[in-house]
Order: C-alpha cells, then structure tokens, then sequence
C-alpha cells in the first residue's frame, strides 16, 4: 500500500492520502456487503498500483480517522501486506450521534504475525461467531481522544475490520451469512461516476434521526450538507484533480436552494489563501452543471499543486492556526 502522507481537516474530518491507484467503480467494491443498512457516513478508496500517483478525499469522523491511522501502525510488522481497498463506516444506533465507527480494509495480509505481535504486547482476544478477535484498548498517544476499546478482525488473511464491537459485529455476522451489498446504498453509489477511485455519502437528519455535526458550523462544507437528505462527494486522481458533489433533498426547498448548494460547493474548494487580499475566497469554475427538482449535482477540476495548496490550508485549519473556509453569508 502506498504511504499515507497528508492529513487534512474540514468540517468533519476531511483526508487527503497519497497512493497510487487504478480506476474501478465502487460498486465493484469488495468491502461492500460488509457495510451494514443504516449507516451515517460511508466513505472508501482504492489503492491499486497503477502508472500515477494519486490522493484520497475523504469526509469522515475523527475517529474513522483514527482508526485508519491505528490500522496503519499494527499490521506494520507485516512487511509483506497489500492493502488494495479502504471503506470507513460511521453509525448511530437508536437515533443518537455518529458514535459507532467501523474500518474495512481488503487485501492481503498476514494475521498470525499481526495477531502474535499485539497479543505480545498485552492485547486479550475473544470468540465471535468462530472468528478470533483481538481487543484494540486505546493506544497511549490518542488516551482521552479514543475513548473505545475496539474489535479488531482478521477474515480469511483477505478483509481486516476494526471498530466499535457493534459495529464489526454486523460486518462479521454479514460476511459468514454472504451477504450481498445493502441495495439502498448501491443505488446511491450508482449515481457516481465510475471512474471515482475515492467517494463519500453522508446520509443528512431528513432520513434518519442522526444529524450530522460538523466541527466548524459555520463553514461552507457545513452548509453544503445542511438540509440535504444526501450529500455524496467524489473524487478521480490524475493528471487533473476533478471532485464531484451531488446532493439530493426535499424538491420542496426549490431551485433557489439548490442553486446555492451549488455556490457553496464552490467555495468550499478554495484556497482563501492564493488570496490573502480578497475578503472572500475566490470560487472555482463548477462543470457539469446538472439542476433538478430534488437534486443537484456538478464538478470542479484542480490542478495537484491547486490540491495540495487547499490541502495545505485544511491542516491549518485543523491545527487552529486559520478560521475555515466560510460560505460567504
């Protein structure tokens, strides 16, 4: 797998990762059928060899982050992985916040070797459903920060799962009864471009009683989700950047409000500071401009310096050392 070698923040958690990929339709995902119906946040990218070199977008919770980052550090020790796929899951059981967080990774990878070195030091294991799993207490720098002790699975030496008990739970008890993937969340993945090789669908409070919180609400990406009943961001690396969004709601907001996501999405990929003299951030050409009843949808295309500048920016404003991106209001 590729390095991980930038992390950003925006909003939720907004990643970019550095890898090389090549492109495939995240319905053809293998992680999927362990997605279980009902989920808040669900945000995946590949990570194949291929001829470029490529990031990752991802809007997730800062403990899918987390996560990400722990997996990383315990199958260190096995220098032979390969880790083809990432799917994050964010989750609110009984209609209460986005507490329950999940991590599917697909490749391969050596369990013995990873399990041996955790369980040296001091990790206990437990059954589930014939599947030994390894208990994933807090690591010493990220104390008062991850506040569950999570499962972590291994499944065939192919599909590693780490996360909160419930949530793993369902990803196993899918994976032993081969479950096919949740049909609500194809049919929202078909309405991306094949092409994508990272995505995002965050499901908003109109169907279901978790809204979503955003660390900094009053920024642009704040309002973009704000009152959508989906809001999908999508990106394809290469040679040019291009993210796409499309948001769904209520066709009883009208065109005003639809037209305004529209702006919104532009601001939100600025770079406030290529222009330190402007009083707002300069908006980005938005392509594919696509406007109905009950959605809209469309594209920005960034150059790699462009996108790494805007990324740059979201690490400062993740540290507190720049106000984000506002919506203009």
């Amino acid at each position: 797998m590729g390095p991980f070698v930038r992390k950003c923040c925006s909003s939720l958690i907004l990643a970019s990762f550095c890898a090389t990929s090549a492109f495939a339709s995240p319905l053809n995902s293998r992680l999927l059928s362990l997605v279980p119906p009902g989920a808040g946040i669900v945000a995946g990218f590949e990570n194949h060899v291929g001829p470029l070199s490529h990031g990752r977008l991802m809007l997730t919770t800062h403990n899918n982050r987390l996560d990400l980052d722990d997996f990383q550090a315990i199958c260190g020790v096995d220098n032979k992985r390969i880790l083809d796929e990432v799917i994050e899951v964010a989750a609110a059981p009984a209609g209460g916040s986005l507490s329950e967080h999940m991590l599917l990774v697909a490749g391969q990878m050596d369990r013995a070797r990873i399990f041996r070195s955790l369980e040296e030091n001091g990790a206990e294991s437990v059954k589930f459903l014939g599947e030994r799993i390894l208990l994933i207490k807090p690591f010493t720098r990220e104390e008062g920060d991850m506040l569950d002790t999570r499962w972590l699975a291994i499944l065939d030496n192919r599909i590693a799962i780490l996360g909160t008990p419930w949530l793993v739970q369902k990803a196993i008890r899918r994976y032993a009864d081969h479950a096919v993937p949740d049909s609500v969340l194809e049919e929202r993945l078909t309405l991306l471009r094949p092409d994508v090789t990272s995505w995002n669908v965050l499901v908003g409070a109109q169907e279901s009683t978790h809204p979503i919180s955003f660390a900094q609400p009053h920024s642009a990406w704040a309002e973009l989700q704000q009152d959508a009943d989906i809001l999908m961001v999508a990106a394809r690396f290469g040679s040019k950047i291009r993210v796409d969004f499309s948001i769904h709601a209520n066709s009883g907001h009208g065109r005003e409000f639809f037209t305004r996501k529209a702006e919104v999405f532009t601001v939100a990929l600025a770079d406030p500071l290529s222009d330190a003299k402007s009083a707002e951030p300069p908006e980005r050409q938005l392509q594919d401009f696509v406007l109905e009843a009950n959605r809209v949808q469309g594209s920005v295309e960034l150059s790699n310096k462009e996108f790494g500048a805007w990324c740059d920016y979201l690490y400062l404003v993740r540290a507190g050392l720049a106000p984000p991106v506002s919506s203009g209001d």
